[in-house]
């Protein structure tokens, strides 16, 4: 898991830097972003929209709030907070993939060169090569996404009540 959570990290902080926009990189807001057949884009950084990748994108897609259609070529990773992704069975990913609050939907493990985490959704049926290794695929469902939250909110109220009991008993004991 703490790849995962290395990659969301690394996911938030390159969607923060790339509203600056530089050269070669599309960062959007509300607005689809469309690498077309034979296009060429660096990073492609979408808040609130959808990326469909039918061209190539040299370095990571980030999508929060909206899906991700790859057909073309990522060589980075792709990371999708709150929406799904498909890739095609023609499409390559060259890094990890991490889908958080959505569904990753592919067809063969030959689509991915890193690693496919979903987090909160659910991951289509993999269909392997007989004798052929697959990186790793890792699933939380959406139900143990929420117990373990609860579990989460649970002990961060525990303790931030714990200290004020305490500073109430020692006042107690000083009278």
């Amino acid at each position: 898991m703490i790849p995962a959570l290395r990659s969301f990290v690394v996911m938030m902080v390159l969607a923060s830097a790339a509203l600056g926009q530089a050269p070669g990189n599309r960062a959007y807001v509300g607005q689809t972003i469309f690498v077309a057949a034979g296009q060429q884009v660096h990073n492609a950084i979408c808040m609130f929209c959808s990326v469909q990748v039918e061209g190539e994108v040299t370095g990571r897609v980030v999508v929060l709030f909206g899906s991700l259609n790859v057909s073309g070529r990522v060589v980075g990773g792709a990371y999708v907070v709150g929406g799904n992704a498909v890739v095609d069975s023609q499409a390559r990913v060259g890094g990890d993939a991490v889908v958080l609050g959505g569904n990753a939907v592919y067809e063969t493990d030959e689509e991915f060169s890193g690693s496919v985490y979903v987090l909160g959704g659910h991951m289509s049926h993999l269909t392997r090569v007989k004798g052929q290794s697959a990186p790793k695929r890792v699933t939380v469902s959406p139900k143990l996404l929420m117990l373990l939250g609860g579990l989460v909110l649970l002990a961060l109220i525990g303790v931030g009540f714990t200290p004020r009991m305490r500073r109430a008993a020692a006042v107690r004991q000083t009278l």
